[in-house]
């Protein structure tokens, strides 16, 4: 082999190899794993001002502000109070608003402080007032119900009303999807007694009905609206839950102490 070319093919193969230690061969990076779908089941029926089927509520701006930043997708909708609660024990939705029931601690999950729910961390508070036509003998004391005359007490589907419901032993009808169906069931005589969270019954009261009724100066109770979480999305993101609790009560105080 000529000198020259000896060079030549020493040369190849240095430069040769080079080449090949210069050209690691990487893997590309792996995407980021999705951000968890927190989807919120609201009734379709209002309940005004918390929450309303088209978004608007209060509770469910408020939410919405809370959300921001945090790594969650938000998916809404809307169906009836009772299918909103099936879906959630079902799995198919991991969020509602509502009170704190302690029957539904099975399945649901609450901003806590010990063994009862942290009611600083809650998205709002309000009242349920009871309600009669005007001149009726229905009574509510603060503690039993009186002069029903074989009627029951009207309440809406799917909405907890506490221990002082069941304590009363009177005849329940639950059947009223919404505020106004069970109040024109009062002013038709098929309930004796209607119990309606305040904002919305005080509404529907100076719109008119068919006959006049009035709110009884003892109110049944007085609640705070809760985000409620399932126990699966909660065991599953249990920082995500913390935080989001924790930025509810911030966003809510701040607005209390706002001019």
């Amino acid at each position: 082999m000529p000198p020259f070319a000896a060079v030549g093919w020493g040369l190849c193969l240095l430069l040769g190899s080079g080449a090949a230690r210069a050209v690691p061969q990487t893997a590309p990076p792996a995407p980021p794993p999705p951000w968890p779908v927190l989807r919120l089941c609201t009734s379709d029926s209002p309940f005004l001002p918390y929450t309303a089927p088209d978004g608007s509520g209060s509770s469910q701006r408020l939410l919405a502000q809370a959300l921001q930043g945090l790594p969650l997708r938000l998916q809404s909708y809307v169906a009836p109070r009772s299918r909103c609660l099936l879906d959630a024990r079902a799995g198919q939705a991991e969020a509602l608003i509502g009170v704190f029931d302690p029957e539904r601690l099975a399945w649901a999950r609450y901003p806590m402080r010990g063994d009862q729910p942290d009611d600083s961390q809650a998205l709002a508070a309000g009242r349920f007032l009871v309600y009669r036509r005007v001149g009726s003998p229905a009574d509510w004391d603060g503690e039993r119900f009186s002069q029903l005359q074989g009627a029951p007490v009207g309440v809406r589907l799917g909405f907890s009303y506490g221990g002082a419901l069941a304590r009363s032993a009177a005849p329940i009808d639950d059947k009223a999807t919404s505020a106004e169906q069970l109040l024109r069931k009062l002013a038709k005589g098929r309930v004796a007694l209607a119990i309606v969270q305040e904002a919305q019954g005080e509404l529907l009261r100076q719109q008119g009905l068919e006959v006049p009724i009035e709110a009884l100066p003892r109110p049944f109770s007085s609640f705070e609206l809760h985000l409620i979480l399932t126990q699966r999305f909660e065991q599953q993101h249990p920082a995500l839950a913390r935080q989001l609790w924790q930025r509810i009560g911030q966003l809510r105080a701040r607005q209390a102490g706002s001019p």
